[in-house]
């Protein structure tokens, strides 16, 4: 995906806000897992596809309740609201007036801004490969949550668990996989190494070509500082696409590996 992409992506979602926004054809557009693009949104802008989506829809609302004569409701169902109490919180909330307030007049004009990706001035020096890698099979524990919340939340609780019963020590000395997955609506992680353990779950990483970041740290502030900069800057800058629901972390030798599947 690159920027380029992006932009047709959000020249779409303009066309389209008075209409439904038809998400498998954001992933189309920018030929993207659409997990994988609401996760990049999400770095380069600080807030959701939806949460963009709802703000543009209330801004185009602000502009037409302010220099229009149409009705507050008929404006309200046009950008795909259904009924008039949402709204009007949706509406307060963003502006911090109601619309009626607005079509009087009061609060400041306040337009919220179509989106342009644009390549950034100061670029971060990747220490990263493209490799082929065979499969490999691990052994782990597996966890599973509803929301990326709860997952984070479990996997805090996991690595206490690990690190008193002493596969933290057997993991590390193998080298340590953290795998992150999302399937039918769940988030998972795995984590464990290619040490066979009986009582632990098999996961296998399939073959495939992938994008592998090096990181001499495993501090995890300068972990997530990395991902942060690869959706920012690395992945937009380039012709790959993320193949799918998918991150792999491995810890070894001081060092933090980040493997990305790519296509």
């Amino acid at each position: 995906m690159n920027f380029s992409s992006l932009n047709k992506m959000i020249e779409y979602i303009e066309k389209n806000l008075d209409n439904e926004i038809n998400y498998n054809e954001l992933s189309k557009i920018t030929n993207t897992n659409i997990f994988i693009l609401e996760r990049i949104f999400m770095f380069l802008t600080s807030m959701t596809i939806i949460e963009y989506i709802k703000k543009r829809r209330l801004s185009k609302s602000f502009e037409e309740i302010r220099n229009t004569n149409l009705k507050i409701i008929d404006i309200a169902f046009k950008y795909q609201y259904n009924s008039a109490s949402s709204f009007n919180r949706a509406f307060k909330q963003l502006f911090n007036i109601t619309p009626t307030e607005c079509r009087n007049g009061l609060g400041k004009y306040k337009i919220i801004p179509k989106l342009k990706f644009e390549h950034m001035k100061n670029d971060y020096n990747f220490d990263y490969e493209i490799k082929e890698l065979d499969t490999i099979s691990l052994y782990s524990y597996h966890i599973t949550a509803k929301s990326h919340s709860d997952l984070l939340y479990k996997i805090r609780q996991l690595y206490k668990k690990v690190k008193t019963n002493g596969y933290y020590k057997e993991f590390n000395e193998a080298g340590m996989y953290g795998i992150f997955s999302k399937e039918n609506r769940l988030y998972h992680y795995y984590l464990g190494s290619t040490k066979y353990h009986k009582n632990l779950e098999k996961y296998v990483i399939d073959k495939s070509q992938y994008a592998i970041f090096k990181l001499i740290s495993k501090n995890q502030e300068d972990i997530v500082d990395l991902e942060t900069k690869i959706n920012k800057q690395w992945l937009p800058s380039t012709n790959y696409n993320i193949k799918n629901n998918l991150k792999i972390e491995l810890y070894k030798n001081n060092c933090c590996y980040i493997y990305l599947p790519i296509k």
